[in-house]
């Protein structure tokens, strides 16, 4: 059985300490996956979605297709 991927090793992956402190917990941590994201063309920067909506939604699924691990 292999390993499950999470997002939080992910080095596309950034915490929402806002949503932590308030205690939401995590739903609020964001994906910038350049792959999956629009980039803005102006600054080149990626919006970000949420991780969960990104695994459901979006094509990295429950395997984690677009991880990369952190270095």
């Amino acid at each position: 059985m292999t390993e499950m991927k999470l997002c939080k090793d992910c080095k596309h992956y950034r915490k929402d300490w806002c949503a932590r402190i308030t205690g939401y917990g995590n739903i609020f941590d964001m994906c910038f996956n350049p792959i999956l994201n629009e980039a803005d063309p102006v600054t080149g920067e990626s919006k970000g979605l949420f991780c969960d909506t990104m695994r459901k939604f979006h094509g990295c699924e429950m395997e984690g297709k677009y991880f990369e691990a952190r270095k």
